[in-house]
């Protein structure tokens, strides 16, 4: 069974991973969401500024996030969802498989460790057609293997998807205030060599 509309119930960047809470249902009917068939709020714990808490936050367009450690920016892209951007969605999907992207700029209120820092998905409600708990512990754990530090729970009454974000970054990009590139971009370069060093760099 697949549904036709889907909740992404709450966005969040935290590093109390065990802390973080999914939102609450969305008071909108399904009809009537922006982006139908999908509806993403802001998380507990993160504050999606200028937006009412329950509403649904932008796609395709940046919009302007702040919690207790993290404060800057994040811009949402669904191929199959209705952007705020119609034209740059479509530049930035055409010719290319992916189905979703995610990009977050900002900065940290404090210092962190890399290890600690965690991004992901917490949905209100069970997945339709989610695979038997017997089986998720099975691909939990040969996942945890291949991938440390990712969570991934669809069976249970609120399921989650949680990882590392220096993990599943496809590109990181290190800058000074005020030297960060736009993030609406189709590809944004890589930029940690100066930071983390070469090694670590897929950069030369």
């Amino acid at each position: 069974m697949i549904r036709r509309s889907v909740y992404v119930a709450a966005m969040f960047f935290s590093s109390a991973m065990m802390r973080a809470r999914s939102a609450a249902e969305p008071s909108m009917k399904p009809g009537d969401w922006p982006h139908h068939p999908i509806f993403v709020q802001a998380g507990d714990n993160m504050n999606a500024l200028g937006i009412k808490r329950g509403s649904p936050v932008p796609l395709g367009v940046p919009f302007e996030v702040e919690s207790d450690l993290f404060k800057g920016s994040v811009l949402l892209r669904f191929r199959n969802a209705k952007s705020d951007d119609p034209a740059k969605h479509a530049d930035y999907f055409d010719g290319r498989k992916r189905l979703m992207q995610t990009v977050i700029q900002g900065r940290f209120k404090r210092p962190v460790n890399m290890g600690d820092v965690y991004v992901g998905s917490l949905f209100a409600k069970p997945l339709a057609g989610a695979p038997p708990k017997t089986m998720t512990k099975i691909m939990d754990a040969v996942i945890r293997r291949i991938a440390p530090g990712l969570v991934l729970d669809l069976s249970s009454n609120l399921p989650k998807v949680i990882a590392i974000l220096a993990g599943t970054a496809q590109t990181m990009s290190i800058d000074e205030p005020g030297k960060e590139p736009d993030i609406t971009s189709k590809d944004i370069e890589e930029n940690v060599g100066h930071i983390l060093g070469q090694k670590l760099s897929t950069r030369h």
